[in-house]
């Protein structure tokens, strides 16, 4: 009877007074040395220990943990890594073969309750369209960069406002990728407002900062509804209006030069014109319909600054699962885009399609297979052109085993 007792007040300790000073470590130790003395059974001390580990997790995951300071219990650590093998021809050139990888890792902690801080990672460089790293040089060691770095506050059920380095998919809406590459963190102030259907994404984000005071910046504004039946369908549509502000002559960095500039005495390259463009754009997924999922987007621009070239356009469908999130799932998703030479600036499209330039057009298959879970095979065909002069189609095939944690 006397070690049912304290059999019943070690678990009440351990599961009932765990936040208030003890350690896992210490635990273990309690446990080991209760069995040692005959107080409690192996077999008990498992279910103790087990108990424990459960009332632990409950705890940490709504940050009642007393010894724990709350920012590393509402912590959350993810990422993933890629390896590729990407071969590419431009029509009459030399092919190209690289083994390429990627690697990033992000989190993001409560600081209190509705500010939250995130960062990231990853692989690459200086150019804010890839994070790939090519296996070369002699076995050299790689650079790690950072990839974004943010504060965001829920300021009330309908208003988030963001500031730092934020990734752009993530404070407002881009249903393809033929204008913004998934790569691309902004840098600047965002503010997003959402009731019930209907969401408002704004923000002022700096392009770059010159000593003259004419920094060219960005501001969006993007109105747009939201509407899903659980199950049945999801879709989205919306307007984007983007003002670029001191971009005319301005000399940009990672720019491609695709769209109209000029040269001064030193040959300095500068754009000629501004851009104010105004998006619209459409998604639809229908699920359990013949497939688990099919969709289909679109999306137009307009840049009403220029005076010619200032069109683009984009149309694409998927079928399969919506995400590859396990073993045997899959998707397979075909685009055509078309961006005229003065439609959008060239710093920020897809970096495959063409190298990033703007007047060009063509086509993008791709296909995804989840191989277990968190492990996804991908095979991304594009076929793209310019638009102007000579067509010169480019082809690139990329091959990609991903891994997600």
């Amino acid at each position: 009877m006397k070690r049912r007792a304290i059999w019943l007040s070690v678990v009440l300790m351990l599961v009932g007074i765990l936040p208030s000073g003890i350690v896992a470590g210490e635990l273990d130790l309690l446990v080991n040395e209760l069995v040692e003395k005959g107080v409690i059974s192996p077999g008990r001390a498992q279910e103790i220990l087990i108990l424990s580990e459960e009332e632990m997790r409950t705890q940490l995951a709504k940050a009642e943990v007393s010894t724990l300071p709350k920012w590393i219990q509402t912590f959350n650590l993810k990422g993933d890594f890629r390896l590729r093998d990407q071969w590419e021809q431009r029509e009459g050139g030399d092919a190209r073969n690289r083994a390429r990888y990627r690697f990033r890792l992000g989190g993001e902690a409560e600081v209190v309750s509705g500010l939250n801080i995130g960062f990231g990672l990853a692989s690459g460089a200086a150019d804010p369209r890839s994070t790939n790293q090519t296996f070369e040089n002699s076995f050299e060691t790689k650079a790690i960069m950072l990839d974004y770095a943010y504060a965001r506050y829920s300021a009330a059920n309908w208003l988030t406002l963001t500031g730092g380095k934020i990734g752009a998919g993530s404070v407002f809406w881009m249903p393809s990728d033929y204008l913004w590459d998934t790569d691309i963190t902004v840098e600047g102030l965002a503010a997003g407002l959402k009731m019930k259907n209907l969401f408002l994404n704004t923000g002022y984000y700096f392009v770059d900062e010159i000593k003259d005071d004419k920094d060219p910046a960005m501001i969006l504004i993007q109105p747009g509804i939201n509407l899903v039946k659980e199950g049945a369908f999801s879709s989205n549509l919306g307007m984007t209006y983007y003002q670029f502000g001191h971009v005319k002559d301005a000399t940009l960095d990672h720019a491609k030069w695709s769209n109209t500039y000029y040269k001064d005495v030193d040959n300095v390259k500068h754009l000629s014109g501004n851009y104010k463009v105004v998006s619209m754009g459409g998604d639809l997924q229908v699920y359990n319909v013949l497939l688990p999922a099919i969709g289909m987007f679109c999306e137009y621009n307009r840049n009403i600054a220029a005076d010619s070239l200032q069109n683009g356009f984009t149309v694409g469908f998927f079928g399969g699962y919506d995400k590859i999130k396990d073993k045997n799932q899959w998707q397979i998703k075909y685009s055509y885009r078309n961006v005229e030479k003065d439609s959008w600036l060239d710093i920020f499209p897809d970096s495959d399609a063409y190298g990033g330039m703007t007047g060009i057009g063509g086509s993008e298959i791709v296909f995804q297979y989840g191989l277990m879970k968190n492990v996804i095979l991908g095979v991304d065909y594009y076929r793209i052109e310019n638009l102007s002069g000579t067509r010169v189609p480019e082809q690139i095939v990329q091959v990609d085993f991903q891994f997600k944690f």
